[in-house]
């Protein structure tokens, strides 16, 4: 009889954390069980043997993208409800419970996700994590800390991976599989379109290990920029005021560079923006917080622009809402 809950995991080159992840989402009481699919994207190293030799099903992504891992995760599904997942994580005792539980109990509710608790390996790794629970880090602080005490379940624009009815990700079609980044929030802007709600639940905990090194940290945030940049070029709606702050940081470190009557006012502004970044560091007494931060803020802001330039040269615009791809 097949599990209720199919729980799927891209991966590629994992094998330092797929045996964590696993042993966590079957540590997971569930009525109706729980099958575990890795989408091995091609790995170099032994992630695919590794999964395999803890129990989970393991279906092939030569793509070696993660929508289209996704997707296939999605099409070998058995269950009644899709639980998205990643390699680099792992569930908080009473994760799967604590999502199906808002899925029944939340009218319309067609994705319930949580909070994450960054643990970094080293001081960088570390500093990721207090940057990413500050209100100056990436927007929707409330996903990367703890929440408050008497905290309820709200309707968000998206959550960190998520729990979805299964026919309902298929009659949507999936994940876009044309966005390297982005997909899960592009993904969520479908479902709400189409009348559901996406639900934070604060009772839905799980451990992220974050990139432990600046230059690593700089390329994720980076690519995040570019391919947030096609989302908005193709759903522009969907554009939030906090999304376009990393290209208002980038007008006013140009103009504080240029000699404008506007310089002076911008490098106040610049000098302010220091004094708050550093405010941070303090408060997380960890001084590589404020490098941090200008990193993610740099490189998401500069991915965004740079796609956003070069947006009109592709050959191919990007893909409407409307066009309901991945069938």
């Amino acid at each position: 009889m097949p599990a209720r809950v199919s729980v799927v995991i891209p991966a590629r080159d994992e094998a330092r954390h797929i045996e964590a992840c696993i042993r966590s989402i079957q540590a997971q009481e569930v009525d109706g069980g729980i099958e575990i699919i890795v989408a091995d994207g091609c790995s170099s190293d032994s992630t695919a043997e590794f999964a395999r030799a803890a129990g989970a099903k393991v279906v092939d992504n030569p793509e070696r993208l993660t929508p289209t891992a996704l997707n296939r995760g999605l099409a070998a599904a058995e269950g009644e409800v899709l639980v998205r997942f990643d390699a680099h994580s792992e569930m908080a005792p009473g994760y799967i419970a604590a999502c199906l539980r808002a899925l029944e109990e939340e009218k319309s509710a067609v994705n319930v996700g949580g909070w994450c608790e960054v643990r970094g390996a080293g001081p960088w790794g570390r500093a990721v994590g207090a940057a990413l629970a500050s209100t100056f880090g990436v927007g929707n602080p409330r996903l990367w800390r703890a929440p408050r005490a008497g905290e309820g379940r709200r309707d968000v624009d998206t959550v960190p991976f998520g729990c979805f009815p299964i026919a309902k990700l298929r009659d949507v079609g999936g994940w876009r599989a044309d966005l390297v980044r982005n997909q899960d929030f592009e993904l969520n802007y479908r479902l709400r379109s189409d009348g559901g709600r996406v639900v934070f639940d604060p009772a839905v905990r799980f451990v992220y290990r974050p990139r432990e090194s600046v230059s690593d940290l700089w390329t994720q945030y980076w690519n995040f920029g570019r391919w947030k940049a096609t989302v908005l070029a193709g759903a522009p709606r969907s554009v939030r005021p906090r999304q376009l702050a990393p290209i208002g940081l980038l007008a006013t470190i140009a103009a504080a560079m240029l000699p404008w009557p506007t310089a002076r006012p911008a490098r106040a502004g610049v000098a302010a923006y220091a004094l708050m970044l550093a405010g941070v560091s303090v408060k997380a007494r960890n001084w590589r917080t404020l490098p941090v931060l200008v990193t993610m803020h740099l490189a998401w802001g500069t991915g965004l622009v740079a796609e956003l330039c070069a947006l009109p040269s592709r050959s191919k615009p990007p893909n409407r809402l409307s066009d309901r791809p991945l069938r």
